[in-house]
């Protein structure tokens, strides 16, 4: 109706919820393994986003593109993601405790996996993709470096000058144990994220504890 020819589709990792191969490349299948999990509804949405886009666009865009963000972080992009959550968490353990080494819960043992995404690597993950990407073409933007959440937390705790204890918890239904990206169709047309976490967590980590007054009650 707009004669708009390109579609670009944010979607996310969460389609695979549980993918057998890490790293995972695009091809891997989509899952929505229990319907009746309010957790994979995010999921299952986005699946139903790339079959709308990938199907009406055949015929009728110019170009249609999407990707696939794993695990992006950086300065006010929302309170309820693992690094805020975690920064929040060490301030406030911090601000009640002088000890050097503090008890650090989280869910799950701390081996659970992540390969963490800043912010200015995403962009230029999207732009690389938008100037070079093939006509149905479908992008993970995100950083190969898989680490443990125990790591994770680790670097917060390192940020306050502190050592944590990893307290662990239960894991929510339908977590993901591992997550990273195969990066290397994106990698092709040039992308190459240039910031580990540990040059980013402390960028996150001063606006968060800036801002920590802003954060909806729990």
């Amino acid at each position: 109706k707009h004669d708009v020819g390109e579609l670009i589709v944010a979607s996310s990792s969460e389609v695979y919820q549980t993918p057998e191969d890490v790293p995972t490349a695009e091809e891997a299948p989509l899952v929505v393994p229990d319907p009746m999990n309010p957790r994979f509804s995010y999921g299952g949405g986005k699946i139903i986003s790339e079959l709308m886009a990938v199907n009406f666009g055949r015929k009728h865009f110019q170009r249609v593109l999407i990707f696939r963000p794993h695990n992006v972080y950086g300065p006010d992009m929302g309170w309820e993601h693992v690094l805020p959550q975690f920064v929040l968490r060490m301030k406030a353990i911090c601000d009640e405790s002088d000890e050097q080494t503090v008890p650090f819960p989280i869910q799950g043992s701390g081996e659970e996996t992540r390969a963490f995404c800043f912010i200015d690597d995403f962009i230029d993950g999207v732009m690389t993709m938008a100037e070079k990407g093939e006509h149905l073409g479908i992008y993970h933007i995100g950083n190969s470096e898989e680490i443990t959440i125990r790591e994770a937390a680790e670097l917060v705790g390192e940020f306050y000058g502190r050592q944590v204890q990893i307290v662990p918890g239960a894991l929510p239904a339908g977590s993901t144990k591992r997550r990273c990206p195969d990066i290397s169709k994106l990698a092709a047309l040039g992308y190459a994220p240039k910031h580990p976490l540990r040059d980013g967590l402390p960028v996150l980590a001063r606006w968060y504890d800036a801002n920590a007054d802003k954060a909806p009650p729990t």
